[in-house]
């Protein structure tokens, strides 16, 4: 009697020897082009880390560079001084698929290769999953993905007290983002230099505002001004002028609205008027902003991510990112670290008897850097306490449009009477 011989079977050079070596056909190439375009890459930036974690600092640079002197006067010298400081790591992910002997006996190559060009697609879109939700974990709390088991709390580099050396953290979107606080500045100074990455323009989008485009235009125009003005930690201009991108889920109210004020030359702001009406105003954001939407941040049941997904109240989504992708790119702006790409390995098992392809990735995200990100939330935010939503921890933005626009038809004299 013949019985069947896994490491026999695994010799055969045309039927089985897949197993072990042809793993870079299958997985290398799909890996490279999600890592050239995923949703994650419209927010994050790939940051390769070669050791187990990496502390990166900034510097509160010169306040001066020079000063007026007398002849014969010694140059006058300048320093800098210590930033705030971040650490970066990273957290292993692992997972396995196995075939047992009865797929191996039957030899059915194609149905081990389409299995594991699933499981790939899973990882994939796992990682996905996960990167948007960790968004969440921007706003101050701690919140836990029960898919991936993992815990998250991402905080930006600069602290509460505005002191390099304290361990608390700001969450990445506040108004309450910190300078370093230098010797001699008075606390009525350092609390003047606060700054906010996190915003919400009171309007609806159901249909009720005749001037609700008008409104979100100049919103959005106040929110560019303000980041283009933002201060670095030694209280000078951070320098975040690069092209802004939006980035929203898949929401038709949202969507068209955004779509409609970026492309949009004009404002009809009288009722029952045209654009080429006199009583129309230009648009301030024309053409202003990049848009990327994407479905991954409504999140999924087991990962729900309220700051972005649609409403089910108001009947649309209320929240979306604004970034400076040239700013974070040169700034450590929102990341995911990687210390170990994506890779899959054979192995010959025993319990069950077969063979198992081992999946491992090990990688994190973080957001040192937070001027060049912010969180728009459409709506007045209701929640309390340390809810993602509480009011105290946004800043309002107040649209100004005119209802009717001015325009000079003709002169009037008028004559004093003394």
């Amino acid at each position: 009697m013949k019985f069947f011989n896994i490491d026999e079977a695994l010799k055969l050079p045309q039927t089985f020897n897949v197993l072990m070596n042809a793993l870079d056909e299958l997985y290398a190439k799909r890996q490279e082009e999600f890592q050239k375009s995923n949703p994650l890459t419209q927010i994050y930036q790939t940051v390769s880390l070669n050791q187990f974690q990496k502390s990166f600092g900034s510097s509160t640079g010169f306040k001066q560079a020079f000063e007026r002197t007398v002849d014969y006067a010694a140059y006058p010298g300048f320093s800098s001084g210590d930033g705030f400081r971040t650490t970066i790591s990273y957290k292993p992910f692992n997972g396995k698929v196995v075939f047992t002997w009865q797929t191996l006996l039957e030899a059915d190559y194609s149905g081990i290769k389409d299995t594991l060009s699933n499981y790939q697609i899973a990882w994939q879109r796992q990682i996905v999953e996960f990167g948007m939700f960790a968004l969440t974990a921007f706003f101050g709390n701690k919140v836990y993905d029960k898919v991936s088991k993992t815990y998250l709390k991402i905080d930006s580099a600069d602290t509460t007290d505005g002191d390099p050396m304290t361990p608390t953290k700001n969450p990445v979107f506040t108004n309450k983002h910190n300078v370093v606080k230098t010797e001699g500045m008075t606390d009525a100074e350092f609390k003047s230099l606060q700054q906010s990455n996190k915003y919400f323009i009171d309007i609806k989008l159901d249909g009720s505002d005749p001037l609700a485009y008008a409104k979100l235009a100049d919103g959005l125009y106040q929110i560019k001004t303000n980041m283009a003005k933002l201060l670095d930690d030694n209280g000078k201009r951070a320098g975040v002028t690069g092209r802004k991108k939006i980035v929203a889920t898949e929401d038709a109210h949202l969507n068209a609205a955004l779509n409609s004020v970026i492309n949009s030359d004009v404002f009809c702001c009288e009722p029952n008027l045209h654009a080429n009406s006199q009583n129309s105003v230009l648009n301030p954001v024309k053409s202003a902003f990049n848009t990327y939407f994407t479905p991954y941040l409504d999140g999924n049941i087991d990962q729900p991510i309220p700051q972005f997904a649609t409403d089910a109240t108001a009947g649309y989504a209320k929240g979306f990112l604004i970034l400076d992708d040239e700013y974070n790119k040169a700034n450590k702006g929102p990341m995911m670290v990687e210390r170990v790409g994506f890779s899959m390995k054979a192995v010959k098992t025993d319990e069950p008897e077969g063979i198992k392809y081992l999946a491992k990735q090990a990688f994190d995200f973080f957001c040192p850097t937070w001027r060049g990100v912010a969180y728009v939330y459409i709506g007045k935010p209701t929640g309390s306490g340390n809810a993602w939503d509480d009011p105290a921890t946004f800043t309002e933005i107040k649209p100004v449009v005119f209802p009717k626009a001015v325009t000079v038809v003709g002169e009037v004299t008028t004559k004093t009477t003394e």
